[in-house]
């Protein structure tokens, strides 16, 4: 610190010196607080800068356009739910379909079954719908999730000589895990999404058995 200069002034600048990789993760978490306590119409660069502690300029800097913030946004929260079924498909040892199944109930379960974290998905998809850039991520994001439930399937298919078609059947899985959120997030009383899943999984289980 120079003489004479602020002691605030010095931790200001050691706090503008952050490496950008936190820079950004930062302004992430704050798009994801502005979306839940805000919305889509109220979530914008001045909302986001006011929420991370930074200037507009700053958001600027690390991201060209609120689209760009956006996606990277929908990258992150993809990520936790990826890497929590990631966790649980490991746990499940080596069977393909306790795999599967862990998959798909990790998804219905805290810290994933949340209220903001759904709500922010739910904006973000529908953002999608609308802006190349989220429509990119949220393609990228999804089909992650979705090939791995692809290669499963394929795997309980060839075990057990099933004829079921792993790319459809993966689709149907992924539309009903978003439905389920969907109709928690609305009608919350009432509603358990694990519940809804958990009863058409010995369905699944019998169809992937032929």
């Amino acid at each position: 610190m120079s003489i004479g200069e602020p002691a605030e002034a010095t931790a200001r600048r050691g706090f503008n010196k952050l490496p950008p990789e936190i820079r950004r993760q930062q302004l992430i978490e704050a798009t994801f607080r502005a979306l839940c306590l805000y919305g889509d119409a109220g979530t914008s660069v001045r909302s986001i800068a006011a929420l991370a502690g930074l200037s507009q300029g700053m958001v600027r800097h690390h991201f060209q356009t609120k689209g760009e913030l956006l996606a990277a946004t929908t990258r992150h929260l993809s990520d936790r739910f990826y890497d929590a079924a990631a966790l649980a498909s490991a746990a499940a040892g080596p069977d393909p379909l306790a795999q599967l199944r862990a998959i798909l109930l990790v998804g219905l379960r805290p810290p994933i079954l949340e209220r903001d974290y759904v709500r922010a998905r739910y904006i973000l998809w529908s953002l999608s719908q609308s802006d190349a850039a989220m429509r990119a991520a949220h393609e990228e994001t999804y089909g992650r999730l979705r090939r791995r439930l692809e290669g499963l399937l394929a795997e309980i298919a060839a075990r057990n000589d099933s004829a079921i078609d792993p790319v459809e059947t993966a689709r149907l899985l992924m539309a009903l895990l978003k439905g389920a959120w969907v109709e928690w997030l609305v009608s919350p009383e009432g509603c358990d999404p694990e519940r809804i899943v958990a009863g058409f999984l010995p369905m699944l289980e019998d169809r992937l058995a032929r």
